[in-house]
């Protein structure tokens, strides 16, 4: 029996229109949150979301069928066909349901006790959904069936779910909710419809809504599984992490091991080399030192040349222990670069009088192109030497026939940097592509041949392309098998002379210069260094095209090259008939004048080849013909210092005793630590060379001891090494020696070191006059009134400028001694105290090349020198008060 209910149009309307509303919203809710979700679902590819849209889309249908909505719609067309499957339908949502909890879930993992449950309830709705399609039971059981396994499914998903929850799978919270508010309402439609609750708002509409809550629910269970997802995918990623972490650790710990092992390794290792080099370059010393001492002998020709070959053979070994030592450095990072002042041109020289001999004596032309370089730079000259010599070395090595070039040109760049580019080019074997990699890699020749024709370490390039890079530079390589080699090294400096060394002369400039010469580039090289120097220069390459010239020159340049030594007399007969006012011949190879001695009055000298700076100067000064040995002047250059020598080997103190015989130096030779001790208590030095290595109290001991002595407690202390590595070096410095000096001993680093510590303050500086008032005048403008009111300003600032120098010498504040020097040799610039200001720009140089121990030297001096400034000029300034009233 259905109920009557009587009310107005009104009312009617009125309902109608909230029956509309609720429904409209029904359907919207339910379509909007099957979008969503769906959009959702392409963007993570969470299979729960489809399974959660596959749900709704099946509530909406069945809805939209059993409320009988789609006859309003579609009452022609889909209502017939879709009215009698009511219970296909509601199959389906049980199904797709079905589906989402297994996947939601996941109810292997967290329901294993409901999950085949859930199946089974899958495969019977399943079957009852095929039933419906063939009317195996009457319409009423197949209702009840259908509905009846829907509500028994519905139990088993939420069943499914409390037992997820209590494993702890937090998002059955809203799963077993939102199946819990679709049971009540529609239990409470079920209660209504059999008349158990009364038919009102609540009670016809609760299904509806609790279908919407558990969509709703449903949508929010999903986002706390991603959530859930999320943490539990932080957590297991922060495990890993603690996981590799420890795992990190455990690596570190064992790196750490390991690095300890190598460096105790490489301690080990330093060690050997260290006694390697020590025990090696000692006895070398020897061997070289009196080596070389016999060159300066006249000795037989083939005495000569057995010399010559315990030279060359003491050199070799040197080069290898040099090598494999600084090979060593490298590996451990200890190489380091001391920049210096040098002259470029001095080195280059120094490398060509080296290398062009060996060349000439090989046969084979040396050719220096040479550019304007200044005259000093700041740069590691020993490093820079020593990649000239590797490569020049190799280029001679690798050359049988044809020449040798060094082209060297120079860049300034700004902020006083210059950079030095340097090409040694050969026409030796030269290297195939494949092969230039090797020359880089150590201890590798490129191929086994070479190794055995050549010998060596393959060391070589390998320390040279590290000097470079050291020195901000690089090195390049350009090579064809067969062609020969050209090396390109290109250096950084820092520019310290303004002045250039290859520029216009007087003594060249507009001079007529014939240059013969029949090889092509050394008689380009020759005329291009001759148009720098301001020559006038004419070339001629053949004997014809000479004695075809008329014109009279000022200088004949006649060179003889080594590949036209057969014809050498000839070309004499005619070189010495032309028309110069000087004539010099120039030769590779050996002296052409000794084999033709009738031609030596037509010849002005005979000068090895190439030229040089010095060479030329020797020509225009006429002494290109020393009459005293190189060894022999650097010696009389040396002060008369009193120099004591401690070595426990003989052969050692021999050699400088031999080396120093001849020069003003008093030199007092010790055997041993303890009676170099002894004669410093009794003997005033201002020199002491001490062996570190000695039997009984070692260098470092006697070193302490000499310290205590009245006489000697501030006597320079040299310590006198075999050992290579700058821990070593650093050691002695900070035990109370002032400077080191390695073994094998090099006569000029000799020679350097004694002036370095004995010479004191340059000559040249003392010898100024303290107080020069033409000077003042000069810079004055000849101005008498602005001279003198300048000169009692600069006295009045002076003695505050020697306690500021003073005070920051003390406390070992060098930049600030280094600034108030710069301003008080700017002060000297503006009067006439040149024996001041000279000092001041001395040790203003000292201190940018952080040579402190030449400034403690120069420190008395220059304080005693303001003093006395001052008081010249205190008593000018009152002996002269009547210029300023004028």
């Amino acid at each position: 029996i259905a109920p009557i209910y009587v009310m107005s149009e009104a009312a009617e309307i009125r309902i109608s229109q909230v029956d509309n509303l609720i429904w409209g919203l029904f359907y919207g809710g339910l379509f909007i949150l099957a979008i969503y979700n769906l959009v959702l679902y392409f963007g993570s590819r969470e299979p729960s979301l489809i399974a959660y849209v596959a749900y709704i889309v099946t509530v909406l249908v069945w809805q939209f069928v059993w409320g009988g909505h789609i006859d309003f719609f579609f009452p022609d067309s889909l209502s017939p066909l879709l009215s009698p499957y009511t219970s296909l339908i509601f199959s389906l949502i049980g199904i797709s349901s079905g589906i989402f909890s297994l996947i939601f879930l996941e109810t292997k993992a967290n329901s294993p006790f409901m999950h085949p449950v859930v199946v089974a309830f899958l495969w019977l709705q399943a079957i009852m959904g095929l039933a419906t399609l063939v009317d195996i039971f009457p319409p009423v059981w197949e209702h009840n069936l259908v509905y009846g396994i829907g509500m028994l499914s519905i139990t088993s998903y939420i069943a499914a779910g409390f037992e997820a929850y209590g494993k702890h799978y937090k998002p059955a919270r809203y799963f077993i909710f939102a199946w819990g508010i679709l049971a009540t309402g529609a239990i409470v439609g079920m209660l209504s419809l059999v008349g158990i609750l009364p038919s009102n708002l609540l009670t016809t509409y609760c299904f509806q809504v609790a279908v919407f809550c558990e969509a709703g629910l449903f949508s929010i269970a999903l986002m706390e599984k991603s959530r859930s997802q999320l943490e539990n995918e932080v957590s297991q990623a922060t495990d890993e992490l603690r996981h590799n972490m420890e795992l990190i650790e455990e690596q570190n710990a064992r790196l750490d091991i390991a690095r300890k092992d190598a460096i105790k390794a490489s301690n080990v290792k330093s060690q050997f080399l260290a006694n390697m080099s020590h025990e090696i370059r000692t006895p070398l010393n020897a061997i070289l030192g009196f080596s070389k001492e016999l060159t300066n002998l006249t000795l037989p020709v083939d005495k000569m040349e057995q010399v010559r070959i315990i030279n060359t053979a003491a050199d070799n070994l040197l080069t290898i222990v040099n090598d494999v030592l600084d090979f060593s450095k490298i590996e451990a990072g200890k190489l380091q670069i001391n920049n210096q002042p040098f002259s470029p041109n001095s080195l280059i020289e120094e490398m060509v009088t080296i290398m062009s001999k060996s060349a000439h004596m090989k046969g084979l032309e040396f050719i220096l192109e040479l550019g304007p370089l200044p005259e000093k730079l700041i740069g590691d000259v020993f490093r820079i030497r020593q990649i000239l010599n590797n490569l020049l070395s190799n280029a001679l090595k690798f050359t049988s026939s044809g020449y040798i070039k060094l082209a060297v040109e120079g860049k300034a760049l700004q902020h006083g940097i210059h950079e030095l580019e340097i090409k040694i080019e050969d026409t030796g074997i030269g290297i195939s592509r494949k092969d230039k990699n090797k020359l880089f890699s150590a201890f590798s020749q490129i191929d086994d041949a070479l190794n055995r024709s050549y010998q060596g370490t393959g060391l070589g390039l390998v320390i040279c392309q590290e000097l470079v890079k050291l020195m901000r530079g690089h090195l390049t390589l350009k090579t064809s098998p067969g062609q020969g080699s050209t090396f390109t090294v290109v250096l950084r400096t820092n520019q310290l002379s303004q002045r250039y060394a290859l520029s216009p002369l007087p003594e060249w400039l507009n001079k007529r210069v014939l240059i013969f010469d029949p090889h092509p580039q050394s008689r380009r090289a020759s005329a291009q260094m001759m148009i720098s120097l301001g020559a006038r220069v004419y070339c001629v390459e053949s004997i014809a095209h000479l004695t075809s010239i008329e014109e009279e020159f000022d200088y004949l340049f006649a060179t003889l090259p080594t590949l036209k030594k057969a014809a050498r007399e000839q070309m004499l007969e005619a070189l010495c008939v032309f028309n110069a006012d000087k004539r010099i011949l120039w030769y590779s190879g050996d002296e052409p004048l000794t084999d033709f001695p009738a031609y030596i009055e037509d010849f002005e000298a005979q000068v090895r080849m190439p030229l040089t700076i010095t060479k030329l100067e020797g020509i225009v000064h006429g002494n290109i013909k020393e009459k005293v040995s190189s060894q022999q002047s650097k010696l009389n250059t040396l002060p008369k210092a009193r120099i004591l020598a401690v070595d426990d080997m003989d052969m050692n103190l021999k050699l400088l005793d031999t080396w120093l015989a001849d020069s003003p130096v008093q030199l007092t030779l010790s055997t041993s630590g303890q009676d170099s001790v002894n004669r410093c208590k009794n003997e005033e030095f201002d020199l002491i060379l001490m062996d570190v290595q000695m039997p009984g109290m070692d260098g470092i001991q006697a070193t302490r001891h000499i310290r205590k002595t009245p006489l000697n407690a501030g006597t320079p202390i040299i310590a006198v090494t075999a050992h290579a590595f700058k821990e070593e070096q650093e050691r002695l410095l900070s035990s109370g020696m002032e400077d080191y000096l390695p073994k094998p001993i090099e006569f000029s680093t000799l020679i350097t070191l004694i002036k370095r510590w004995c010479q004191g303050v340059d000559s040249s500086a003392m010898a100024l006059p303290t107080l020069d008032w033409q000077l003042a005048l000069k810079r004055a403008n000849q101005n008498r009134d602005l001279a003198m009111e300048l000169l009692r300003e600069f006295i009045a600032h002076l003695p505050q400028a020697a306690e500021i120098i003073r005070s920051e010498w003390d406390a070992r504040h060098y930049k600030g001694v280094q600034d108030e020097i710069h301003r008080l040799h700017g002060a000297c610039c503006y009067t006439g105290v040149p024996k001041l200001q000279a000092l001041a720009n001395e040790m203003e140089s000292a201190l940018k090349l952080g040579n402190h121990y030449e400034v403690a030297e120069m420190l008395p001096t220059i304080i005693l020198e303001c003093e006395i400034a001052a008081a010249q000029a205190d008593k000018f300034i009152q002996d002269n008060g009547a210029f300023n009233s004028h």
